[in-house]
């Protein structure tokens, strides 16, 4: 009776004596090891099937769920336990951000890689603070997939292309001044709240609207990260020196 070959990473034997079986190395690859499972979510459909085809050119990837937005990529997170987690930050529902900081601390938490179209700085800092292993610009993503996800599965944090400058020389990721994030315009608002100055004083000294005062200190919230009603001013006394 003819062996029936079954392949394994160290070997090839027989299902049926349990022998070696002699398999030219160019007629098989190893298929015993299990592959990395996958999780994509991202809110178009057709960066994922982009992304998909990319990990399909290798065995030890498999792609085992796909979410459009944060709350349905949380409950994917926790009923398929991938390995690794893809997540658009700018998504619907609940951002990417939002799914790495609740998906880090259930027990055995999946390997998190930040995708984005922008390159802010506030976003890159807060991702890394919660937990994400890896971070790509989008634009990039499709061509760097898998050195990525070569250096988080061994433990090694990834930053990608177009991003390389906030690394030391060392190549490790460093604390960034969180106010070269701010615009000269908004750096001037937030000096005024430093004096403890309302909406309406600040418009007046610096000839703008009111509105356009608010937007100011909105904007900087959010890149800054700041949250509750005397967190901005806050951090303008303790960043007054510096502004």
């Amino acid at each position: 009776m003819a062996c029936m070959i079954v392949r394994c990473d160290s070997m090839a034997i027989c299902a049926s004596c349990r022998s070696p079986a002699a398999v030219p190395a160019s007629n098989w690859r190893p298929r015993c090891a299990m592959p990395e499972s996958i999780l994509i979510a991202d809110d178009h459909p057709i960066f994922r099937r982009g992304l998909r085809e990319v990990l399909a050119e290798r065995d030890d990837y498999e792609v085992v769920a796909e979410a459009g937005n944060g709350v349905e990529a949380l409950r994917l997170i926790r009923e398929v336990h991938p390995r690794i987690a893809l997540l658009d930050i700018s998504m619907p529902q609940l951002d990417g951000l939002g799914v790495l900081a609740q998906s880090q601390r259930w027990p055995d938490p999946p390997i998190c890689v930040m995708l984005t179209l922008h390159d802010d700085r506030a976003w890159f800092n807060r991702a890394f603070r919660l937990g994400a292993q890896g971070y790509l610009l989008k634009e990039n993503a499709e061509a760097e997939l898998q050195r990525c996800l070569q250096t988080v599965r061994r433990g090694q944090r990834y930053v990608g292309s177009g991003i390389s400058w906030k690394l030391d020389d060392r190549g490790e990721l460093h604390a960034i001044d969180p106010l070269s994030s701010l615009t000269a315009a908004e750096r001037r608002v937030l000096r005024l709240v430093a004096e403890h100055r309302s909406s309406r004083e600040i418009a007046e000294l610096l000839h703008i609207s009111p509105r356009t005062v608010d937007n100011h200190r909105a904007h900087v919230a959010a890149k800054l990260d700041l949250r509750g009603a005397n967190a901005l001013l806050k951090f303008a006394l303790d960043h007054r020196q510096e502004l």
